[in-house]
């Protein structure tokens, strides 16, 4: 669905999170419904230069994620010190749309843009294409200029509502165009994020 979250703990201080693209890029729809071309087993690319790395979770941040860990476990859990098994005994809030103000698991949404469809050239010159939510181009969804219009405004909106929340600077960075630095809004782009929050809010 969209709004189904994977995580992995690849160590005792970082964790790999999947998020859905149609999620990140339109958090404003209803999150039970399936996501585009929802198959679940399928031959993958995806843009390496765009995972985004980079972010520090605060204390309370990690006791949420231990305690979705625990609460979806189905029967084993496991900590390297004893009282980290039990994250409910110090964690802030564990009400599930108020871990992390209701965007704990998400991505920085000013690293993901609209657009995304992949092509390939082999060799022997037959060509590839797939849409960014993986369809062919003979299927229904590869172009569907509806749900671009409407995710994108709902990007927008959720990067002015990101960066109201969480300030100029970004919150993770990707390897984008070469980057390896955590990028800011200067602060005519913080203006142009609130004129379009002005926009929802009138």
């Amino acid at each position: 669905m969209h709004a189904t979250h994977t995580y992995f703990p690849l160590s005792i201080d970082k964790v790999l999170i999947f998020t859905n693209l149609s999620w990140v890029r339109n958090p404003y729809q209803n999150e039970q419904k399936f996501r585009p071309n929802p198959n679940f087993f399928r031959d993958t690319m995806f843009n390496f230069t765009e995972i985004q790395i980079g972010r520090k979770l605060s204390e309370d941040e990690v006791l949420q994620i231990n305690l979705i860990t625990k609460r979806r476990a189905f029967r084993y859990i496991a900590a390297a010190e004893r009282e980290w098994l039990y994250p409910e005994k110090r964690v802030s809030t564990d009400h599930w749309k108020k871990l992390g103000d209701g965007l704990l698991l998400m991505p920085e949404p000013r690293l993901v843009v609209m657009g995304g469809e992949t092509m390939i050239r082999y060799e022997n010159g037959h060509v590839e294409a797939f849409s960014e939510y993986g369809h062919k181009p003979w299927q229904k969804g590869f172009k569907d200029k509806e749900r671009d219009r409407r995710d994108g405004d709902a990007l927008y909106r959720f990067q002015a509502e990101w960066a109201m929340k969480k300030g100029p600077k970004y919150t993770a960075y990707n390897h984008d165009f070469g980057r390896s630095d955590l990028r800011e809004d200067s602060a005519d782009m913080m203006e142009h994020r609130k004129r379009i929050l002005k926009k929802y809010r009138s």
